[in-house]
């Protein structure tokens, strides 16, 4: 269990992550989405012990990450695909973490396997490619056993069959039991993988639900209506306070309206409806209006002067 209580961090006058109470369940992937300079990466880093909150405090399992008996036995974690010193063999740097954390060298060999680094554990960490060392930081955040997997940007680097493997990785641990909290601004992906949502933005949170709950309450959930009456029934649906849309002669998109209260207003209409069906928005549609007013660096449009 990650907790995170009134958790903040400031720099100078500058207010990083402001307040965070957050609760990350085990037993599912929770995604950590926001714009570029939201604050998931110093609360991730508040949460590692690699910076010391400025109030609140962020804990695993109830003990703040420096009071881990193991720590890597307990989480495990992965910020930047910079791992190990660029001279050192791979196989080499897993060892000395594993006997430094009193967790059997056997691992090293497990874990290079189940990235797909066994037959290149021996080479020097410097000859890696950059999806090579996002490989040995996985492996290194696996080298326990841990119940808490923390990861930041997860697929940087990674090529599609990568991207895959991640994805499946944390589902597994997931449905294991293990608690799984990653960050990505790969909106595609994460709506493939997660489960919950945590949305903060200028260090505030903004939305700490379920994947269902912000994909339905997104604005652009859209149902698709075919009729032929649509003009009839789009009025009704206009008078009854809905957005309509005319998609075509015999077609309408509807916002505001749910496929069951479309029907119903058709129904007492006497209208005949041939298609009814919901177009949810994408998690990238819903994660854009949540943090619309969120954004510290917003590009110029073409045509718009700066």
């Amino acid at each position: 269990m990650i907790t995170l209580e009134n958790l903040g961090k400031s720099y100078g006058p500058t207010r990083a992550v402001d307040g965070l109470n957050v609760t990350v369940a085990p037993g599912k992937v929770t995604g950590f989405l926001g714009p570029n300079g939201a604050g998931k990466t110093t609360t991730m880093r508040m949460l590692l012990g690699l910076d010391a909150p400025s109030i609140g405090r962020a804990t695993i399992n109830g003990l703040g990450y420096a009071q881990l008996p193991a720590p890597l036995r307990t989480v495990g974690a992965l910020l930047e695909p910079r791992t190990g010193h660029r001279g050192q063999r791979a196989d080499s740097h897993l060892v000395g973490l594993a006997r430094s954390n009193r967790i059997p060298v056997s691992r090293v060999g497990q874990v290079l396997e189940e990235v797909g680094l066994a037959s290149a554990g021996h080479r020097r960490i410097g000859t890696y490619s950059l999806g090579m060392r996002q490989r040995l930081g996985i492996a290194a955040a696996l080298l326990g056993e841990p119940e808490v997997l923390v990861f930041d940007e997860p697929v940087n680097g990674l090529d599609a069959d990568g991207v895959a493997w991640i994805r499946g990785l944390m589902r597994t641990k997931a449905a294991a039991g293990a608690t799984v909290f990653v960050s990505s601004h790969l909106m595609s992906e994460m709506q493939s993988t997660a489960d919950h949502l945590v949305v903060i933005g200028r260090g505030k949170l903004l939305a700490d639900e379920s994947m269902e709950a912000v994909l339905a309450a997104s604005a652009r959930n859209l149902v698709l209506v075919g009729s032929p009456q649509a003009a009839e029934l789009a009025a009704g649906l206009e008078r009854a306070g809905y957005a309509v849309m005319l998609a075509g002669p015999e077609s309408l998109r509807v916002t505001g309206a749910s496929p069951e209260e479309i029907g119903g207003i058709a129904h007492a209409m006497g209208v005949r409806v041939n298609e009814l069906g919901l177009q949810r928005a994408s998690l990238e549609q819903a994660y854009t209006e949540l943090t619309a007013q969120s954004l510290d660096y917003m590009p110029t449009r073409i045509g718009e002067e700066s």
